[in-house]
């Protein structure tokens, strides 16, 4: 009986130590970045990028700006692949700080955005973007720190169950990509109870997960019909609009007269 017992414990032992190896690998080989986000990172055409303790930075070159905007990754992607809309972020004239995040999981350190806030006493103002884990994490981080950011922005996320914003005191605009087959679209519903009821959460006709970040195909993904750079676009866009730099999504700009 103790022989067959002792080779059932080794199975298990060799289950056990396949199973921690393939989630090290899984974790090991984030998604991304692609050409295009590596691109986005070098300096030039008027912008700034910095490697910092807690991710990257990217500002105009020409100014300092007052307004400062953190960027929480999807679950297992590297924070690189955020590039494009941080770059978008500061030609708009923003600091864009990617947050990077222990085994590139948000979930791990909800609370990451403390150092780079801390970093800048100039900025007045700040705003929260994530992108699905992330997404979640920016609204878990934002309920924790009451009174800290102007807005927050989910991409393809919604706050977890343990977070209720229903009452705070912050724009918020979430997006959906009617291409996204990623996402759980019922909980994301579901989840506008946890909003401000001012939030605007919207969908946007083309867009598809993985393009709110740039790093390539993702598993369960539909292909979106619209480009990338318009879908970061939309995204900056996002974000000026709620910190109330762009007029609201179902207002027109005044006009000239």
């Amino acid at each position: 009986m103790r022989p067959r017992i002792k080779r059932v414990g080794v199975a298990v032992a060799a289950l056990l130590a396949a199973a921690v190896l393939a989630a090290a690998f899984w974790l090991a080989t984030p998604l991304g970045p692609d050409a295009r986000a590596r691109e986005a990172l070098e300096p030039g055409d008027g912008i700034s990028v910095e490697r910092t303790d807690w991710g990257w930075e990217l500002w105009p070159s020409a100014s300092t700006p007052a307004t400062g905007v953190v960027m929480y990754p999807g679950g297992r992607v590297d924070p690189r692949s955020y590039a494009p809309l941080a770059r978008g972020l500061a030609q708009a004239g923003y600091r864009a700080v990617i947050v990077k995040m222990p085994a590139n999981l948000a979930v791990l350190a909800p609370n990451s955005a403390d150092r780079a806030v801390a970093a800048h006493p100039e900025i007045r103002r700040w705003a929260i973007v994530g992108h699905s884990l992330g997404g979640a994490m920016a609204a878990a981080h934002v309920a924790d720190r009451p009174g800290r950011y102007a807005a927050l922005v989910l991409l393809a996320g919604y706050p977890p169950r343990s977070t209720d914003l229903s009452n705070a005191r912050i724009a918020v605009i979430a997006l959906a990509g009617t291409r996204d087959t990623v996402l759980d679209r019922a909980a994301f519903e579901k989840a506008r109870a946890s909003l401000p009821s001012d939030s605007t959460v919207a969908d946007v006709e083309g867009a598809n997960h993985a393009q709110w970040g740039s790093y390539g195909r993702q598993r369960g993904d539909s292909d979106a019909t619209i480009p990338p750079e318009v879908q970061t676009a939309i995204a900056v866009d996002a974000v000026r609009r709620a910190l109330g730099d762009l007029p609201p999504i179902d207002q027109k700009p005044p006009t000239k007269g």
